[in-house]
């Protein structure tokens, strides 16, 4: 005699449940865009109250869960038999916005560092453990851990969601010595992120396309662990033809160390795949001429290509800023996108962080900060030999409208003593201000 199914029978396909109804145990497709959650993959099992949290701030309707797939501490229709374990997860970045401005009265003596603590010592302190944190996260996705992953992700979709909201008010420049630093890439790989993204504000970018650039921007040398570590420190003008062609499978490693990731998408796979082509067929792996490189890829090659030369491995040979974007600028037309050069210099202003200028009242100084609304008048460090260099005098353009820059200086110029004062013997760190505030908040959390 045949049998009645049960009433009871557990249902095997997903099941389409309210983030409220959700609990530790459940095994949960999130079904939504890489970039819209924090985690190193969309599909996991629900592992802590702290994750029940992340989803149930991610304003999500309905997430799947899979009974089948679900521990026994699930509810009450989950498999017993289930055992994957949970995914490693950091809470996104709060949105916040911060001013990284201090009061100017020009009738007193010119403000000094001391007065700016909370927006440039606090945000230099910061920034420092950011990279360490980086260099971490680098290693780990290396090593094939989620948590490195779920880390850059972090970091990216802070930055992503204060640039896109039009939160930044300054991009500032760390500089950082070689025993501050124990590798110069994981510096490139942070830096190329964040200017990919200043970038791409410039052209109007959305949400998912600016958290590609980052994620991107960030993982696009990773695979450059896999090479001999002589090869890695050496300058390609140093290297030879050998050296070259082995240097160049950099870009299938990292590909093939990024696979261990399925989640990734496939457009952060393709600027990463591409960020040593150019726009005239000359670059490589696969010699993709322009019309081929899509908008992400384009922006993301100058950039690197503009990081790569203002911190080269020695800082003594490093070319300025200036001097670096004019270079850019020329090779537009062949190798470069020449509105992607245009875009970099609208971002920069023409005194990007790491230029030497002149200013109006004959005072030298360095640039350390873009200011995001007004990129003529940034804020400068002055030299000062009366004044004790680890305490200097500040010049802030956006409060004090008496002063102006007369022209940038080259290095060539500049007296031993104005190069030592002013640490041209150090490599620039980007970073957005405000998304060092907001991390602040989330490790204080």
């Amino acid at each position: 005699m045949a049998h009645m199914p049960s009433s009871k029978t557990q249902p095997t396909g997903p099941i389409p449940t309210r983030p409220d109804d959700l609990k530790i145990g459940m095994y949960v497709d999130l079904n939504c865009s890489w970039f819209k959650h924090p985690f190193a993959s969309k599909t996991f099992t629900i592992a802590s109250d702290k994750e029940l949290a992340i989803i149930r701030g991610l304003g999500l309707d309905a997430v799947l869960v899979h009974p089948a797939r679900s521990d026994s501490q699930g509810p009450a229709q989950n498999s017993p038999d289930g055992n994957d374990a949970g995914t490693t997860a950091a809470p996104p970045l709060p949105h916040t916005t911060g001013s990284d401005t201090a009061r100017c009265d020009t009738s007193a003596p010119p403000p000094t560092i001391v007065q700016y603590k909370e927006s440039l010592q606090q945000a230099d302190m910061l920034y420092r453990q950011t990279v360490a944190e980086s260099s971490q996260a680098l290693n780990e996705i290396k090593n094939g851990s989620e948590s490195g992953l779920v880390a850059a992700k972090q970091m990216i979709h802070g930055l992503t969601e204060i640039l896109v909201s039009d939160n930044a008010s300054s991009a500032m420049g760390s500089l950082l010595g070689a025993q501050e630093l124990d590798d110069l890439s994981v510096l490139h790989a942070m830096n190329v992120a964040v200017l990919s993204m200043l970038v791409g504000r410039q052209f109007d970018l959305g949400h998912e396309a600016m958290h590609a650039l980052g994620t991107a921007g960030f993982l696009h040398d990773i695979g450059e662990q896999s090479l001999p570590p002589d090869l890695r420190h050496r300058s390609l003008a140093s290297m030879t033809t050998e050296d070259h062609n082995v240097f160049q499978q950099h870009v299938d490693f990292g590909l093939s160390m990024l696979a261990q990731f399925p989640g990734i998408p496939d457009e952060v796979l393709s600027i990463i795949r591409n960020h040593h082509e150019r726009v005239d067929g000359s670059g490589y792996p696969a010699r993709i001429r322009g019309d081929q490189l899509s908008l992400l890829s384009r922006i993301h090659a100058v950039v690197d290509e503009y990081e790569s030369l203002v911190n080269t491995a020695d800082p003594l040979t490093t070319m300025t800023p200036t001097e670096t974007l004019s270079k850019l600028y020329t090779g537009a037309k062949t190798k470069f996108s020449e509105e992607v050069v245009v875009a970099l210099i609208q971002t920069l202003s023409v005194y990007p962080p790491g230029t030497v200028v002149a200013l109006s009242d004959q005072s030298v100084g360095l640039v350390v900060s873009i200011n995001l609304h007004s990129r003529m008048r940034p804020l400068i460090v002055l030299y000062d030999p009366t004044i004790n260099q680890a305490n200097p005098h500040i010049a802030d353009l956006s409060k004090d409208h008496t002063l102006s820059i007369a022209r940038s200086i080259p290095r060539s110029e500049l007296s031993r003593e104005t190069s030592d004062y002013l640490n041209l013997t150090k490599w620039t760190g980007f970073f957005i201000s405000s998304s060092l505030k907001a991390l602040e908040e989330d490790r204080a959390a």
